[in-house]
């Protein structure tokens, strides 16, 4: 896009990992015109993020917040834009949860007894579930309506998408040259009714938002190569840690939460840990293939942070879907 002319807008979109992606789209299917500023090279979790989404609280075996709600909106928004992009972005899965103690295979049939979760627990175990290959001498059960996102190629192909159409500066923002003008902001060359940030854990940066009460999380995540398809393509194993097909032969493992080493760069702490839980699930050797970090911006109380600034009505914010962005954007987008 030419940057030296003038142009005006509904809605400057600032960052464009998930939130920003599905808020750009969202706003367009509804007739709005929309510019976003996102530098790519600028680092951001939803590049690394695995994409899993998931109906349960395994903690607890209940029924994730407002998963009734958020399942259906997250599932056709991701279908639609697979329409518009050409390409298979979502995919459903059961997720295995090999259980740790009879306790746990206990509580998982009681709550399978329960009305409000039956439909996403089996509310049965399986004894025999690749007992060669996993460590699943307590049993497994299945977690339906699951799934995950392709998200760095939804990134990617939606940038593109973007680009095509002029709708993208890639550049990083520089909150210097914003300018609130009542009910309106300009910056540089744009002028938008509002501006919203989707920053992602760089909103602690925001002068802005800075004051919001992020409490930031640092997740790695490995890539590793089984041979042989021994997981099947429909199934992600969680024990500890997931792990997630993404074809051929390679799965991702995760994750880590580290709320003290607030940066983007892999660490031996990490990696050790994940290898140390993959262990305890796997029966068979594994190569290493890649290891990754981000910061995902977490919320203390888990909820996303959306609304416009108390003094500037132009100028708001759609963040802090922390581990469920997957999940919770589409739904709140809407909104």
């Amino acid at each position: 896009m030419s940057t030296d002319q003038s142009y005006s807008c509904d809605f400057l979109i600032v960052g464009q990992g998930i939130a920003g992606t599905v808020l750009a789209h969202t706003l367009i299917g509804q007739g709005k015109t929309v510019r976003v500023v996102d530098d790519w090279n600028y680092s951001s979790s939803s590049k690394v993020a695995a994409g899993l989404y998931n109906p349960i609280v395994f903690k607890r075996f209940t029924k994730s917040w407002m998963v009734d709600e958020l399942l259906p909106v997250a599932e056709k928004f991701y279908t639609d834009l697979e329409q518009i992009l050409g390409e298979q972005l979502f995919y459903k899965k059961e997720i295995v949860k090999l259980f740790t103690e009879k306790g746990e295979k206990d509580l998982w049939l009681k709550k399978g007894e329960d009305e409000e979760q039956e439909k996403y627990l089996s509310g049965t175990v399986e004894h025999d579930f690749l007992t060669g290959h996993l460590n699943s001498e307590n049993g497994a059960g299945f977690v339906k309506q699951a799934g995950n996102v392709d998200v760095k190629k939804m990134l990617t192909l939606f940038r593109a998408h973007l680009k095509k159409r002029h709708l993208i500066v890639e550049e990083k923002f520089n909150y210097a040259e914003l300018q609130p003008n009542g009910d309106s902001v300009s910056y540089k060359e744009v002028h938008a009714k509002k501006i919203i940030f989707c920053e992602g854990f760089r909103a602690t940066e925001n002068p802005y938002f800075s004051w919001l009460p992020f409490k930031l999380t640092k997740g790695e995540i490995l890539t590793i190569k089984l041979s042989g398809g021994i997981i099947p393509d429909d199934k992600c194993i969680n024990k500890g840690v997931f792990i997630l097909p993404v074809g051929s032969d390679l799965y991702k493992v995760g994750a880590t939460h580290n709320w003290n080493e607030l940066n983007e760069i892999p660490s031996e702490q990490g990696k050790n840990e994940l290898i140390e839980k993959l262990n305890h699930i796997l029966k068979i050797p594994y190569q290493v293939i890649a290891h990754e970090a981000g910061v995902r911006p977490t919320v203390r109380d888990r909820r996303p942070l959306i609304g416009l600034h108390p003094k500037h009505s132009s100028i708001g914010i759609f963040n802090g879907m922390g581990t469920k962005g997957i999940m919770l954007a589409p739904y709140f987008a809407v909104h």
